[in-house]
Order: C-alpha cells, then structure tokens, then sequence
C-alpha cells in the first residue's frame, strides 16, 4: 500500500515536470524560433540562437540571420541609439563593426558574414540584399553604395518587383561612383522594367524634360542649393514626389526626385518641366532578353559539396578530396601533378544544346607549372574528344597552347571563354575578362568536320584529378555556360 502511494506520488511529480517542461521549453526547430523572433523585431535573440562565428548551411537561416544584421546596422545609426547595442557588436567575435566617416557624420556598418554565404540570384540572396539596402537611411561612402548597386541590377527583380523598385529608388538617392556602360545599360534596363510593373513605385514614372536649363535641387523646393542644371530633352526616371503643391512658371505641380541617366545621379526637380512618357519597349526587351538568357544559362557551383561524394551531376573515376571555403563560397581544388604520379583521373558533367560561352570563376596558383584545371570536351559517336584544356601557372593562363600573363594579383579572377566560328575541323575561341579581350582566335584541337557540320555532338566539362594531393593547386569556384 505504502509502495503503490510512493509510486503515484513520484507519477505525479514527473507528470508535473513534462508539463512544466512542455510548456516552457521551446521544442521547435531553430529556424522556426529565428523567424519568429525576426517577425517580432526581436533581432539580439535571433542572434542568441547561434554561436557567434556560427554559419548555417540552410538558405532560410542565412537569409534570417542577414536581414538580422541589416536591421540592428539600422538601429545603430538610429538617433536615439544606445552606447550599448555598439559595445555589444564591437564584443561580438563573429561579427566586424565599422565606422564610416560620412557627410551626415559617423555612420556604424556591421560587416555581415552571412550573406556571401548565400547562393547568389537565389530568393533568399535578393530578399537578404534587398532588406539591407532598405534599411540603409543616412549616406554611406560612395564606393559602399556603387558596390550594392551592382550587385542589385544582376539580379532579376520579378517576383518581388514592389520590393525591388524601393530598393532601387532607396540607393540611387544616395551619391555613388560611375559605372561603367554595360552596367548603367543593366540599370536603365530594371528601371524602365519597374516603370512598366503596375505593382511599383516606379510605375509610369519615366519622362523627358522640356526647358533650357532646368534647376535640379538639393531638396523639395526653391529654398533648396542648386545642384545642377539640364535641359531638354533629358530623360528622367522619378523616384519619389513631395506632396506639396506649387506654381513656378504658371504651372502647377510637385516637386520630384528623378534619376538622370545621363548624368548618373539623382536630384530634386519641379514637376512642371516634365513630360511623362511611357517606358521605353526596347529597353525592356532587353531586360528581358538579359535574364532569359540567365534562364537558360547552366551554372555549376560546389554549394552542398561534402567532399567525400562526387559533385552533384557530375560523374567520373572521382577522388574524395576535402573542399575549400574561401570568403564564403565553396571552392573544388584541382592538384597539380606530382613528381610520384604523372597520371590523373577526371570527372565530367555533360550538357545538352549548343553553347557558345564557358565563364569561369576560379582562386590563382602559386605552382611554378602549369596545372590543368578544366577540359572541354566535344563528345559525338559515344566518344569524348578534347577541344580545349586550360591550365594556370603563378604568372599565366593557358588555353591550348596560348598565353595570357596574369597581372599578379592572388585575388579571385573571373574569365570566360567564348566559342567563335568554325574552320574546318576547328572550333576559333577568345579569352574575355568581363569586356576586355585577352586572347583572340584560340584554335581547338582537331574535331571530325563531319560531326560538326551535322551538329552531332554535345559539348561536356570535365575537371582533372591528380591522384596525389598536394600544396600546388587551383580552387575552382563556380562554371556558367550558355548562349549569349
């Protein structure tokens, strides 16, 4: 009797610890307790769920803990910002606080090492992106705004296009850089884009203006410093509108922040002396044509590579080799080959349809001799047939047995080789970083005439593996082929 009472009394207690355990102890999976806390602008907890120097490999976690640190960069340049949430980041071993000296004073930037960890031109990538420039409300230094414009106008605003054009609107009514022609071509081609998406701030906001020598303003208004003159016909893309009202020159109407192409900045102007016109449909066929082509673009990076499997399609004679983090990305390290080993193994990946370039991204060697890092192959009557091998030594790059002479810096280089006319029995390539040739008529090696006028192969890429590991290699990062 005495037993049965001890057992129902010890029951019970244990009873009363499961509910007391249940109904304090968050079961939930991290991610789900991050956004929940993300939701609640409850930002040092969700930092509080991870070790400081903690990177996790989910994209919705990333994403979380980037948004994270874009909103507490925004609480610290917040007037009424405690020294305590500063002392907290300077502390804090995982993440870096910098100060920026601008014109509106200290600004406090949070080196944010979660969003290079995101797989680029993914949802959570442009989410990750677009969150930090909106949060962005007091100038930072020129390059700091250059470098999220670029990286902004690469990536394909659909689908979040509401979100998109004030991010846009947001950077560009800071000062920034120059960019180069291609890059301001991308970025009239998103903006005339968002003119023409209903869902937008942008919408019907594109103009020309009609008046000699125009004043642009510093701000809303005739109080406001000069900070320029225009005259017709300038085009416009308009950002944002007072919403006061006025007559200057007998014509009613607001004062607008428009962007000007052709002068790369925006600026303060009367409504007046603008015409709306509607966005322009060439510009938009070329954005659309931009990214159909990045559609049908194939890229092939090392992002979830443990290792220890063989690359995700690829398939091949693989060696296990441990893979390479470096600045957030993973990288595939190729060995060059041993005095031991002369010989080596290769794994492929094939590809359908004709291609005309193979982009590159890849960390230089330090190897006295050329290591080969990657093969293109042509294969027809169920064979592999070697067009053009690449190799990299400390100084040069080898395609076939063309040189180009690097420029010395161990930095990451980003290359492409594209795929010209045909001679015969030969493909003619060129080398390219970004718009600079660097290599002309690269010859491949001897292909059968016959397939390739019948159009009988397909293309594959094939990346070499020396047997021995050793200190003398090259880290690939990532590979893009398609059409342009």
């Amino acid at each position: 009797m005495i037993r049965s009472r001890v057992f129902l009394a010890v029951s019970l207690v244990f009873l009363f610890i499961l509910l007391i355990t249940y109904a304090f102890v968050d079961f939930r999976e991290r991610e789900d307790k991050a956004y929940d806390f993300y939701q609640s602008e409850s930002y040092r907890k969700v930092l509080a769920l991870y070790q400081e120097k903690e990177i996790p490999a989910g994209e919705l976690e990333l994403t979380i803990l980037s948004e994270t640190i874009s909103q507490l960069e925004k609480k610290l340049n917040e007037k009424e910002t405690t020294k305590e949430l500063q002392t907290f980041f300077q502390s804090r071993s995982g993440t870096k606080l910098v100060e920026w000296e601008t014109t509106r004073g200290t600004y406090f930037h949070i080196d944010d090492p979660y969003l290079p960890n995101l797989k680029k031109h993914g949802e959570g990538y442009k989410r990750a992106l677009i969150t930090k420039i909106l949060t962005l409300t007091k100038p930072i230094p020129k390059p700091e705004v250059t470098n999220l414009l670029l990286k902004l106008i690469l990536e394909d605003p659909r689908g979040m296009e509401d979100r998109f054009s004030r991010a846009l609107a947001n950077l560009l009514s800071f000062p920034f850089e120059p960019i180069g022609e291609i890059e301001s071509d991308f970025l009239l081609q998103s903006l005339h884009f968002l003119a023409n998406a209903s869902n937008t701030n942008l919408f019907h906001q594109t103009a020309i203006l009609r008046g000699k020598n125009v004043n642009l303003r510093s701000g809303p208004g005739r109080e406001n410093s000069e900070v320029g003159k225009i005259s017709e016909p300038e085009e416009a893309v308009c950002l944002e509108e007072d919403a006061g009202t006025e007559t200057i020159a007998g014509n009613l109407g607001h004062w607008k922040r428009c962007y000007f192409p052709n002068l790369q900045k925006s600026a303060w102007i009367f409504s007046g002396f603008l015409t709306e016109v509607p966005p322009n449909p060439a510009l938009i066929a070329e954005f659309e044509n931009r990214f159909k082509s990045v559609e049908n673009e194939i890229r092939i990076d090392f992002e979830g590579w443990n290792g220890n499997q063989i690359p995700a399609t690829f398939f091949g004679d693989y060696i296990p080799r441990d893979s390479e983090r470096i600045s957030g990305e993973t990288g595939f390290p190729i060995f060059g080959l041993s005095k031991e080993s002369k010989s080596s193994q290769r794994i492929c990946k094939k590809l359908s349809g004709d291609k005309n370039y193979f982009e590159f991204s890849f960390q230089p060697t330090d190897s006295d001799l050329p290591i080969s890092f990657l093969e293109l192959h042509l294969n027809y009557d169920n064979r592999e047939h070697l067009a053009y091998s690449l190799s990299l030594d400390k100084e040069s790059i080898w395609v076939n047995k063309n040189r180009y002479v690097l420029d010395g810096e161990k930095r990451r280089e980003n290359l492409s080789l594209h795929i010209g006319s045909r001679e015969g029995d030969k493909w003619n390539a060129s080398l390219w970083r970004r718009n600079t040739g660097l290599i002309q008529s690269i010859r491949s090696l001897p292909m059968d005439e016959s397939a390739l006028q019948s159009g009988r192969y397909s293309w594959e890429i094939c990346l070499p593996l020396a047997k021995e590991p050793n200190r003398e290699k090259v880290i690939l990062f990532e590979i893009r082929t398609g059409i342009h």
